[in-house]
């Protein structure tokens, strides 16, 4: 396997690592990087953690309903085009950041980072790597994702040792010099597409692909059941990561654990994630993303489970790295299964639609699940709750696919 990864990656190192890029340089609208700036942020602007939150979640929410629209144009130009008007607007979010004056723009800058950043950002990467590689989508998918472990890995490290030196404000404006640098160098690879004349590896089908004969036939994922039943599964794991991570403190402080034993052991949540986004790519070229797809979140259940029943310190290192396999999964899963069900031809159209139910999801989550904490609904019971949803919608999701077979 890994001599598989090897040749394959070092062959196509430019084009995968165009897409590495992008999923890094998603971090800057991601929620762990936001949230490295909340103290300053509630400082500067005399806001309490609920209108923070509260306007973070609003944010979220408009970059979703957005993201379903703008998504699709990349079945309508090229690759480069569209993540070189990504990244600029991603840059425009950061400066936006760095010059605000009052909550209403804190929030308009919130919605740019969310949407160009976590949704557009990453959409672009999944989307670019699914369509250069139809014959190895799996272990492009995987490779390109390693760019998510590598920004958490990266990006708070950068943001403490800025936020020690200068202001918060520096810090953005920063950034978005970074990013300029950092997305001129993407772009530069991203011209070495897979040369059309390989014929294990066909060009990636951008401009012309999309208007070919395969754009003609069209495509109502909305109204097909399977599409239906795998929703519930793929949209599972950034609603309940989410919602467990930026609720953190309050699981520690409920369980009695050490905060710091808690962030120690996020390094090998990062770990994991990046190994587990290895291993499933061989497993999805091999088997499918239909067969996989109701097996991948067995490990978040058995997390969550723990989390329900045990109270002991030696759960976090284990419900942290269940979590990694299974958010590893997630997204490669679901971009496979929706190029095997539909083709490469709409990708676009049906990633950003599926991506703004995502980000809709990782607003949401954190307020729920605080509601819940304020009515008294401890975290633990909130875990065992979010075990039998995944059980119940992976078991929806075998049907669903057993029966689209038939």
């Amino acid at each position: 396997m890994l001599q598989d990864y090897w040749l394959f990656g070092l062959k196509y190192r430019r084009y995968l690592a165009f897409g590495v890029l992008l999923m890094c340089l998603s971090s800057f609208g991601q929620t762990f990087f936001i949230a490295l700036f909340g103290e300053s942020l509630r400082t500067t602007f005399s806001i309490s953690d609920g209108t923070l939150g509260s306007v973070y979640a609003l944010a979220t929410f408009c970059s979703a309903l957005t993201l379903g629209y703008v998504g699709r144009f990349i079945d309508h130009t090229t690759v480069g085009r569209f993540a070189a008007g990504v990244l600029f607007m991603l840059v425009v979010a950061c400066l936006c950041m760095a010059s605000s004056v009052n909550v209403v723009m804190l929030g308009f800058s919130f919605y740019l980072l969310r949407l160009f950043g976590q949704g557009l950002m990453v959409h672009t990467g999944l989307t670019a790597a699914a369509r250069a590689f139809p014959d190895h989508r799996g272990k492009a998918l995987s490779l390109v994702s390693l760019g998510l472990p590598l920004g958490e890995a990266v990006f708070p490290i950068i943001v403490v040792a800025s936020l020690a030196l200068f202001d918060w404000r520096i810090t953005w404006a920063v950034g978005a010099c970074l990013l300029a640098v950092a997305g001129w160098v993407a772009l530069t690879l991203e011209r070495s597409k897979p040369d059309q004349r390989d014929t294990s590896l066909p060009q990636a089908p951008d401009l012309a692909y999309a208007h070919g004969a395969a754009a003609i036939q069209i495509v109502r994922p909305w109204r097909d059941f399977r599409f239906l039943t795998a929703l519930p599964v793929i949209v599972a794991v950034p609603f309940i990561a989410t919602g467990f991570f930026f609720h953190q403190a309050r699981l520690a402080s409920e369980k009695g654990w050490a905060l710091s034993w808690v962030a120690t052991w996020f390094v090998g949540y990062a770990a994991v994630r990046a190994v587990a986004l290895l291993g499933i790519g061989p497993i999805l070229d091999r088997w499918s993303a239909q067969r996989i797809l109701p097996f991948f979140l067995a490990p978040m259940a058995i997390a969550l489970l723990l989390l329900g029943l045990w109270q002991g310190a030696w759960t976090v290192p284990l419900y942290l790295c269940l979590f990694g396999v299974s958010s590893a999964a997630a997204g490669t899963v679901g971009t496979a299964l929706w190029a095997e069900l539909y083709g490469t031809a709409h990708l676009g159209r049906i990633r950003a639609s599926v991506e703004a139910l995502n980000v809709i999801s990782t607003g949401a989550s954190p307020m729920l699940l605080g509601v819940l904490v304020d009515r008294g609904v401890l975290l633990s019971s909130q875990a065992l709750g979010c075990a039998a949803y995944i059980i119940l919608a992976s078991a929806l999701a075998a049907y669903g696919v057993g029966r689209g077979k038939k």
